[in-house]
């Protein structure tokens, strides 16, 4: 550069790092791998399972059931480790960006040298310099040059900022002399003196905030509500089996009596043995397998659609979701600028097809966009230059002008607000701001290259439109020798929505959650986006505030506003924190989209924070989803997962406590009956592999339905076990225990039978079997049980499977299964008998279907 600048020297580096620190990020001490497992073992159903355990190994003195203890131990230990893992594994990303942050020099001038430093060497009061392609790694203001700056992964803009050496007046992001950390340098060189380092910057406080822990997930609020749930149904039920038990033993069998200490001890130990086991078997040990499961499974599939979960929680959050804060550029529009529409002196085209027809003025336009530019064309791409230029270029892509040599040129400036470029022949093209190019132009060429009286009315109109709409107008004139310019066209630029933004918008919108815009751009620019995706409606009374009248309401106020609200425009990142945490204290489940660094704080702050894949890292660093093609319909799909995971967890549940219900109170009849317990420890641990480990596959299986998008959210703490569920498990499971409560003690059954060792094996057949039909009943809410079962092809293979290895056991399982190979027309019998369930359940879905009309 020109001046001369002399730098620090080396005692006064150190003197500014031991006062201002070093440029390093700052990193708080987060948990270790360790501490989080332990921490996770706090999980409420994970305190149910080790309370069971402790109850089934200590209370018992040892005389426990080896099975189930296993099958506790084993979901205990592979739920909390999966868990763990991912959340130490979304930890560790940060490391990944800071380092990063420190890779890559910067050059310096220090004892009047200039050196290449690493960029954590970086004090306050450097002297760097800056060239384009670089990133700028400190804040600091401009003391000389001119450069232009992306400064998107900051402010999620995609208008580039000129810079240059004035006195700063702030340290706002679009001030022109400061230059900020995490932008890049698009074009132009600069020397800039460092004013803030390390965590004082604004990438470094972005970096601290990120690191924050945040508020509980509603799954995990959920599952607090389901534990206290099952723990007073498990209590209610040993309760129950221990006075039946006892009731047995004392007045109706008369084994023992109560008047015998000895054998009052021994009953009484007995029936807390029993109660035990109830408590234990009415836990529902495989549900937290089973959540890991299907998150994971979805979490595969989701990779597919171009989402990539970074904490398995927050796909459950998403389909919970009431409230979804979104930024505008690159996630509704395409995030980059293209020619809309070209508006002649008499006529507005969109196609280039069309435009090849206009003769001069298509002549001219593509002169301009070839050789009134600083893109560069090469192999059929786009290379530099600005993104006007850029957007004007690829709308002629595909065009060939003739070769004509460049006379002079006269780079844009912002006091001009133009550029132009003289051609062999003495024409002159001038390219830039309509709003101050039509001041001074009188004339239009014509299609026949003729120089007619602009209409100022008519294009004066098509610019105000324009404007109106956020859009972009540059005006092309032509000139010839030292004549008056005439105007070409006005070129119309646009970052258009996306073409499935407008569908996404209505179904998540359909899905009873609202969408809020958070911008930098302008009112105007902003509500003619919103109203174009369709969330905005003047009609329904939508609001949209600035940013300052934002920051003028206070929080009461903004909470009022908060359900009208779809729009705020000229947005601060303190906004974006505001409205999560206003959201937040009226219970909603929040979302919020981002990219830039600026982003980061509200997408850690959100309960689920989505953050676009070709976003700054730090971004992606403190988001919950990476959404890696940068849509909103990818959005849209993680929503639809969420909410199919939901119901998937539902199932699973259903299904488990029907056949817990049926378990329970099978080992309570069978005391009463003197027949102690039914189902042997070894048939049991084949059910609990059915229960949990199969039926969580099965369940993990369940295919996203778009109907599942017509339902209004969920509440950030409604219970899992609602009321229907209840009600279906009482009746399935009622009618499902006094089945087998029959063909145990109803002589019609014993008679189709040769010996009590057949009836057994059938009867334990029939167990599996009920179990079967159950699964069938929990999958499908509909009327029809088997819709869309096709879709989900691992459950019946599963089901499939379960009943291949139930008949093996019973002609091959012999002693070890308490087995006998039963007759044709045996096994037939417990498998009709088994469909009963079916049977049961199709009359409770009539009921169902007619109590609602």
């Amino acid at each position: 550069m020109g001046k001369s600048y002399k730098g620090l020297t080396g005692e006064e580096v150190a003197r500014s790092r031991e006062k201002y620190g070093s440029n390093a990020l700052e990193r708080l001490k987060g948990r270790g791998i360790i501490r989080r497992f332990f921490d996770n073992l706090s999980d409420p159903i994970i305190k149910i399972l080790i309370a069971a355990l402790v109850l089934e190994v200590v209370v018992t003195l040892g005389r426990c059931n080896l099975v189930e203890v296993f099958g506790i131990v084993a979901a205990i230990l592979i739920a909390t480790l999966v868990s763990t893992v991912s959340e130490y594994g979304s930890e560790r990303a940060f490391a990944k960006i800071e380092s990063e942050a420190r890779q890559g020099l910067v050059k310096v001038l220090r004892d009047g040298k200039i050196l290449e430093i690493p960029t954590d060497e970086l004090v306050v009061g450097d002297v760097a310099y800056l060239s384009a392609g670089e990133k700028i790694h400190a804040d600091g203001c401009l003391i000389e040059g001119r450069i232009t700056v992306d400064q998107s992964a900051l402010n999620g803009e995609n208008i580039e900022a000129v810079k240059h050496s004035a006195t700063p007046q702030g340290w706002d992001l679009m001030d022109p002399a400061r230059v900020f950390r995490g932008s890049v340098i698009s074009d132009g060189a600069a020397v800039m003196r460092v004013e803030r380092v390390g965590a004082d910057t604004f990438y470094g406080q972005v970096a601290r905030d990120v690191q924050s822990e945040t508020r509980e997930s509603p799954l995990r609020l959920r599952l607090s509500k389901l534990a206290g749930q099952i723990s007073r149904l498990g209590y209610i039920a040993a309760l129950a089996v221990g006075v039946c038990y006892l009731v047995g033993v004392f007045f109706i069998n008369k084994t023992a009596s109560i008047t015998d200490t000895a054998q009052l001890i021994s009953a009484l130990i007995h029936a807390l043995t029993l109660m035990i086991t109830v408590v234990v078997v009415a836990v529902p040990e495989g549900l937290p397998m089973m959540i890991t499961v299907v998150l994971s499974a979805n979490m595969k599939r989701m990779l597919n659609d171009n989402i990539l979960v970074k904490k398995l929680v927050g796909i459950e959050t998403a389909g919970s979701l009431n409230i979804l804060f979104t930024d505008k550029t690159g996630t509704l529009t395409t995030g980059k600028l293209s020619v809309d529409r070209i508006v002649t002196y008499n006529d507005t085209i969109r196609r280039i097809s069309v435009l090849r027809r206009s003769g001069a003025v298509y002549d001219a336009l593509l002169l301009s966009a070839v050789y009134n530019t600083d893109a560069i064309r090469e192999g059929g791409r786009l290379f530099g230059g600005n993104s006007t230029d850029r957007a004007i270029g690829e709308f002629f892509l595909e065009d060939t002008a003739p070769s004509l040599s460049v006379v002079s040129r006269v780079p844009f400036s912002s006091e001009r607000k133009c550029s132009s470029v003289t051609l062999s022949g003495g024409v002159t093209y001038t390219k830039g701001a309509a709003e101050v190019m039509l001041s001074g132009l009188r004339f239009a060429l014509n299609e026949r290259g003729e120089v007619v009286a602009l209409d100022k009315s008519y294009v004066n109109q098509a610019l105000q439109n324009a404007v109106k709409g956020g859009e972009r107008v540059i005006a092309v004139s032509r000139s010839v020798g030292s004549g008056e310019p005439a105007l070409v066209a006005l070129i119309v630029l646009k970052d258009k929505l996306r073409p499935d933004t407008k569908q996404s918008v209505r179904t998540i919108t359909d899905a009873g959650i609202q969408i809020v815009m958070v911008t930098g751009d302008n009112r105007d620019t902003a509500v003619s986006i919103a109203e174009e995706c369709g969330f905005f409606k003047r009609s329904l009374g939508h609001l949209a505030l600035t940013g300052e009248e934002l920051s003028a309401l206070d929080d009461e106020k903004v909470k009022q506003l908060l359900p009208s609200l779809r729009v705020i425009s000229r947005a601060l990142p303190s906004d974006k924190s505001r409205l999560v945490r206003l959201s937040q204290e009226m219970e909603l489940v929040v979302g919020m989209t981002g990219d830039g660094i600026n982003d980061a704080p509200s997408l850690k702050l959100s309960d689920v924070g989505f953050a676009m894949g070709g976003g700054a890292e730090i971004a992606k660093s403190a988001s919950d989803v990476v959404i890696l093609d940068n849509s909103i319909t990818s959005i849209c799909k993680t929503i639809l997962y969420g909410r199919t995971i939901f119901k998937s967890i539902r199932k699973f549940i259903t299904f488990q406590l029907i056949m817990n219900l049926a378990a329970c109170g099978i080992t309570l009849i069978g005391q009463l009956l003197g027949m102690g317990n039914p189902i042997t420890i070894i048939q049991m641990l084949w059910v609990n592999i059915i229960m949990d480990t199969l039926g969580g596959l099965a369940f993990a299986g369940e295919p996203p339905l778009i109907y599942y998008m017509k339902e209004r959210p969920k509440r950030r703490d409604e219970p899992i076990l609602s009321r229907e569920m209840i009600f279906h498990i009482l009746l399935n499971g009622g009618f499902t225990l006094a089945l087998l409560t029959a063909f145990l003690g109803l002589n019609i059954f014993g008679d189709l039978y040769i010996s009590d060792s057949h009836r057994m094996t059938a009867f334990y057949a029939l167990f599996i079997f009920a179990g079967l039909f159950n699964c069938f009943s929990a999958r499908c809410e509909r009327f029809w049980l088997l819709s869309n079962i096709g879709k989900n092809k691992p459950f019946i293979l599963i089901m499939l499977f379960i009943s291949t290895i139930q008949i093996l056991i019973i002609y091959f399982g012999g002693e070890l299964f308490r087995s006998t190979p039963l007759l044709p027309e045996e096994l037939g019998y417990a498998v009709s008998a088994a469909a009963l369930v079916l049977a049961f359940d199709i009359i409770r879905r009539v009921f169902k279907k007619l109590s609602r009309g």
